[in-house]
């Protein structure tokens, strides 16, 4: 990579991490608009007692609000993705770039964990409920390719990730072995594998948010 080509790199990553960086704060905005929504319910449910039609405006509130959740935990992935990437890849320093090796490793342990428990069965289940067989599919299988990068990645991951990061057991030769073999190259190409299934993760959530807005919009006519 020449000069130019990594000066436009870095500018495309700080253009795209500034607008992901907006996305969170309409997602925060959203997730507040939701528990507001949540309060109201509940004032007027125990001033008026429960209605049939209050309780499913409440539970469709709370799944929104689940939904939206979710995708912004998504977001916040790729925001910290996009962040690493820009910091792995220029990056001129060896021992700063080990670390940052490591970071971006743990980093792909700790998300894997959090989606995987984020899209599990109560996601599913509200997937199920609101979305089109074609709609539920394609999130089914989004979440797949998550898994199967995560399955083939976690040995290594959580070897770097138990030895050399914030979880390392205290063993310094281990440290070092784990570190030594640690390839810049193979973690950028890992780190771009992962934002790849991770993006197309939360693609797959459009639909659900979409839906939701829909459910919410009947019960309000």
């Amino acid at each position: 990579m020449d000069s130019s080509d990594g000066a436009e790199l870095k500018n495309v990553l700080e253009s795209t991490i500034e607008d992901e960086k907006k996305c969170l704060d309409q997602f925060e905005l959203q997730i507040t608009i939701c528990r507001n929504k949540i309060a109201e319910i509940d004032g007027y449910i125990s001033k008026n007692g429960q209605t049939h039609i209050m309780m499913q405006r409440k539970r469709a509130f709370e799944e929104q609000e689940f939904i939206v959740n979710t995708a912004a935990q998504c977001q916040q992935c790729s925001f910290e993705t996009k962040g690493i990437q820009k910091l792995l890849y220029f990056e001129k320093n060896e021992s700063s770039r080990e670390r940052i090796a490591v970071d971006s490793c743990e980093m792909m342990y700790e998300w894997c964990e959090d989606l995987l428990q984020l899209t599990a069965k109560k996601y599913q289940d509200v997937a199920s409920k609101l979305l089109s067989p074609s709609e539920l599919a394609r999130t089914r299988i989004a979440r797949k390719r998550l898994q199967d990068f995560y399955e083939q990645a976690k040995p290594e991951l959580a070897n770097i990730r138990h030895n050399a990061g914030a979880h390392r057991e205290h063993d310094f030769l281990k440290q070092r072995d784990v570190l030594a073999r640690i390839s810049w190259s193979d973690t950028i190409q890992r780190l771009h594998d992962f934002e790849e299934v991770t993006l197309e993760l939360g693609k797959s959530m459009d639909a659900l948010m979409k839906a939701g807005l829909r459910q919410l919009d009947k019960l309000f006519k």
